[in-house]
């Protein structure tokens, strides 16, 4: 027994430590389930609890388990990846679908009060040609033919068709000025590009219609007709033109 005592003083400290504590090692080791994290109070602090040993507090934000989870994260959870903001339309394609809409409601009017409000809204957006310099000088040739100089309103109107080649609105309003001119043949060259180019321009159809008419084109101007009645069926004044026209060229129905 002697040489126990002496053989524990010789000893270090720290081993002599395990050897006190190595009981309550192995029950903890032996106790029942595995450490857990549980929340308790009411402000719900979070507490690491291992059997054998107790609870030991946990930094603010740790996740307390429900019962049988056993052991958990520590670290809060993670929040998913805000999605990225949807990439904003350009103007043409705003421009696309608000235009399909108006033809949209145009086709499907009630009455002909309700198709001239859409109809007029289109116009006036066909009549935008989305640069300042194209509408200025636009505006100055409708100046110029309106103070009686219908001259210098064509060769501006040139000029604009010579900028923007691919704005409908420049081959209606120069055929306008042509066909008051009497050079109906180049008005009508105009209205079938300014058609071509955009193919739901009832008015340029229409303004076809009575110009192939007056020319002695009965069956171009009906199918001209036809066309932009299809377009804004509710144009009566130009369905009636279009029943007469259509009882000369094809005869009355049987």
């Amino acid at each position: 027994m002697l040489t126990e005592m002496r053989t524990l003083w010789l000893l270090p400290p720290t081993i002599v430590a395990l050897l006190a504590i190595s009981p309550l090692l192995r029950a903890a080791a032996e106790g029942s389930g595995p450490p857990s994290i549980e929340s308790f109070g009411q402000d719900g602090e979070n507490f690491l609890f291992i059997p054998g040993i107790g609870r030991i507090p946990l930094p603010p934000g740790s996740r307390a388990l429900g019962p049988g989870q056993g052991g958990g994260e520590l670290a809060p959870k993670r929040r998913a990846p805000l999605a990225a903001p949807p990439v904003p339309k350009d103007p043409l394609e705003r421009r696309a679908e608000e235009m399909a809409r108006l033809y949209l409601r145009l086709e499907r009017a009630e009455d002909e009060r309700e198709a001239k409000g859409v109809a007029a809204a289109i116009v006036s957006r066909w009549s935008r040609s989305e640069s300042d310099t194209i509408d200025l000088l636009a505006a100055r040739a409708l100046a110029a033919e309106a103070a009686g100089a219908p001259a210098l309103a064509l060769r501006l109107v040139d000029y604009v068709v010579a900028l923007s080649p691919q704005w409908s609105e420049a081959y209606v309003l120069r055929a306008k000025m042509r066909a008051t001119q009497g050079d109906d043949g180049g008005a009508i060259a105009d209205l079938e590009t300014a058609a071509t180019l955009e193919p739901k321009r009832f008015d340029a159809f229409a303004a076809l219609g009575a110009l192939k008419e007056k020319s002695g084109d009965k069956k171009g101007a009906l199918a001209a007709y036809r066309k932009s009645l299809e377009i804004s069926p509710r144009q009566d004044s130009l369905r009636k033109i279009e029943e007469r026209l259509h009882t000369e060229v094809d005869g009355r129905d049987i």
